[in-house]
């Protein structure tokens, strides 16, 4: 193995100029976010007169006049993409040149094609998929493009990159001859595919985590990244048990409002915290790790909000995070009293245990804990105490993000299988059992162990004993239908060896539910026989628990003026006969003044993330298809290559046009798209 620096541009010339992509790799997917990256390196490194600017690493093994590419196609597809692009503009005069047509023709005779090779003239060999979309677009022939191919899709962006930029083309060509890499040359004895494994396959790809770690420290000198790693990241390491990247992801939902896709928390913060010192930074960044593990690990200052963050912990409630690290840092720093803190949690406690009860979806969730705790500052600022405006947010909240009242809670508490309910049963039975008394049985760890388990009391097989006690009503659908239900469940140590036994064996025998300790098997003990009746008398009992420990949240807040309300693309609300003043994509927020306007301003930014499947979703005869062409619409706006958009339908098609282009996308979500909306 040799490897020496050297302007990539060089490696396109001499007798080893062919670069074959070998089957094994991928398919070339670099995306416009990648292209517009490359291409604002390439004007800074114009305007800045730079000589070279380092363009990574480039892993080749020779086989006879070709060079096959094992690590570096993506980078090494675009630069002849873009060379291609050049070309093309060059030869259609929309950039400006000394000599246009002498060095177009100079870029494709040294850097794109092998004029004395007769069979294969391309000096780029991609993959069977991309070959003939790199074919037609060094053929410049915008006719015969391939459609659905992101080397197709790339070509267009930087077409227009190159007749947008200010450079000449000679400027141009000369920051792509700055490019240098390091050049790593396999010997013959070396194993290309073990390397390539090793490169792509070990499972030490860096994280997003690793990623943050190396922006923020890498430019400091030497003795400063000592100080900040010790200082500053080894504690936000162990605040956040080492997940890192989960940590930035809550971090930046509480900076701005939004939570980023776990692929996209690394650009998400850089673009977060550009020009931002890295001291102050990292100091930020530690202050919050803190927080999350008091969060997490329900260890803030107040010993009944600890109690609170015990329970949503077992309620798996981790789409919280980012309001409670709010919350807390609003606690920490005087804000908000503990009484309002701890209020405030109960209410949290409750929206989310109703919702579970009833079964209502969690795709919202996001959404409400992005905002809750800034609309219960809006309250504050109104006058009002943190927890009645946040009981407020909650209970004004529709669709997928409602909070269940007491009659819908009442009807899916009476049948809900409360036995099937994983991890669930730890927050449960923990809760029915012990309540907010001091003096507490370890439900949870008993349950976790195994010392404690569910007990049916009327049991799940009907014996011919159990069944000649209930009589009439060992009918089998009723007690299908009774069996899982609340009334007919309670918590023993001596499970195996009650088995399916009849009721006043369970009743009475030693360990039996008259000397049970357990607050829940007492009521059982009491009774002379277990049938339907005894099931349903026992389940309005605990109904009236179930009122007591969840509540429906009460709020007095009653806002002066109805604010503009935002609402996600993926909340489940329903647009339709409102105004919209705003809409936003990852935070980019714009001013509009009607519906056409938002799409006019989004769909040209949802089809620059993923052209491809924009394309695939626009097309084949099926919604939203009708909307969609590829010529110009007189009526209609072009949203990108080629693509035009026909805004003529209802809010409602509208939405829905938007979800079907978005789930096509691998770098978007619904949650990405939001809407600020007035009555």
């Amino acid at each position: 193995m040799r490897g020496d620096a050297k302007p990539l541009v060089k490696m396109l010339q001499g007798a080893d100029t062919r670069f074959v992509i070998p089957v094994y790799q991928r398919n070339y997917d670099w995306r416009q976010e990648q292209c517009e990256r490359l291409f604002d390196d390439l004007e800074g490194i114009a305007r800045e007169g730079r000589a070279s600017h380092f363009f990574g690493s480039i892993v080749s093994k020779a086989d006879m006049d070709r060079r096959v590419l094992i690590d570096g196609q993506q980078r090494v597809t675009t630069v002849f993409i873009l060379l291609a692009a050049l070309v093309a503009q060059l030869e259609a005069g929309n950039v400006a040149s000394e000599s246009p047509g002498r060095t177009a023709d100079r870029i494709r005779r040294e850097w794109l094609i092998d004029e004395f090779d007769e069979v294969e003239k391309l000096k780029l060999k991609l993959i069977k998929d991309d070959q003939e979309a790199f074919k037609r677009v060094v053929e410049g022939d915008a006719d015969k493009l391939v459609e659905g191919s992101n080397v197709t899709e790339n070509y267009r962006y930087l077409l227009g990159r190159v007749g947008a930029t200010g450079l000449t083309a000679e400027e141009l060509r000369d920051a792509i001859k700055a490019l240098t890499v390091i050049d790593i040359r396999l010997e013959a004895d070396d194993d290309a595919q073990l390397i390539f494994e090793s490169l792509n396959s070990t499972g030490l790809a860096l994280s997003e985590g690793d990623k943050i770690r190396n922006y923020v420290l890498m430019d400091l000198p030497e003795a400063e990244q000592e100080e900040c790693y010790t200082k500053y990241w080894n504690p936000i390491e162990a605040n956040c048990g080492y997940d890192v990247s989960g940590f930035v992801r809550d971090w930046l939902t509480c900076a701005t409002g939004r939570t980023p896709a776990i692929a996209r928390v690394y650009p998400e913060f850089r673009g977060h915290a550009a020009n931002r010192v890295a001291g102050d930074l990292l100091a930020e960044l530690l202050r919050y790790s803190e927080l999350y593990r008091q969060a997490e690990g329900a260890s803030c200052p107040s010993a009944r909000a600890n109690a609170v963050l015990r329970r949503l912990g077992l309620l798996d409630a981790g789409v919280t995070t980012p309001f409670l690290m709010s919350a807390l840092a609003s606690f920490e720093g005087g804000e908000i009293g503990e009484s309002e803190l701890v209020e405030a949690l109960l209410a949290v406690e409750t929206y989310l245990f109703r919702r579970w009860v009833c079964r209502v979806p969690t795709n919202a969730l996001n959404k409400v804990f992005e905002t809750l705790h800034r609309e219960a500052e809006r309250g504050v600022a109104d006058g009002q105490g943190y927890a009645n405006a946040l009981k407020y947010s909650l209970l004004r909240r529709e669709g997928a993000g409602v909070l269940p009242r007491d009659d819908e809670f009442r009807r899916c508490f009476e049948w809900r299988d409360f036995y099937h309910i994983d991890r669930k049963r730890l927050y449960l039975y923990d809760r029915l059992e012990n309540g907010d008394s001091v003096e507490r049985v370890n439900v949870v760890g008993m349950l976790e162990d195994g010392t404690l388990t569910v007990e049916h009391i009327m049991p799940q097989t009907l014996s011919p004993q159990w069944r000649h006690e209930l009589g009439e009503e060992a009918d089998d659908e009723v007690h299908a239908a009774y069996v899982n239900t609340i009334g007919n469940l309670t918590l023993t140590g001596y499970n195996s060896q009650y088995s399916n036994n009849p009721f006043a064996d369970k009743r009475d025998r030693e360990n039996g539910f008259r000397d049970s300790g357990l607050r829940l098997s007492r009521a059982v003990a009491l009774c002379d026989r277990w049938g339907i009746q005894e099931i349903e008398e026992r389940r309005e009992r605990l109904w009236s628990r179930f009122l007591k420990l969840w509540p429906m949240p009460e709020s007095t807040y009653a806002p002066a003026e109805a604010a503009r309300e935002s609402h996600a693309l993926d909340g489940g609300f329903e647009f339709t006969g409102l105004k919209v003043s705003a809409c936003s994509l990852r935070g980019e927020r714009a001013a509009v003044g009607t519906w056409v306007e938002a799409m006019r301003w989004l769909l040209p930014r949802v089809y620059a993330e993923d052209p491809c499947a924009f394309r695939a979703a626009v097309t084949g005869g099926r919604f939203p298809s009708r909307y969609f062409a590829t010529e110009p619409l007189g009526y209609g706006f072009e949203v990108g290559g080629g693509i035009w958009y026909n805004p003529g339908c209802s809010t409602s098609e509208k939405m829905e046009t938007l979800r079907r282009i978005v789930d096509r996308a691998d770098t978007l979500e619904q949650g990405d798209i939001s809407f600020e909306v007035r009555g």
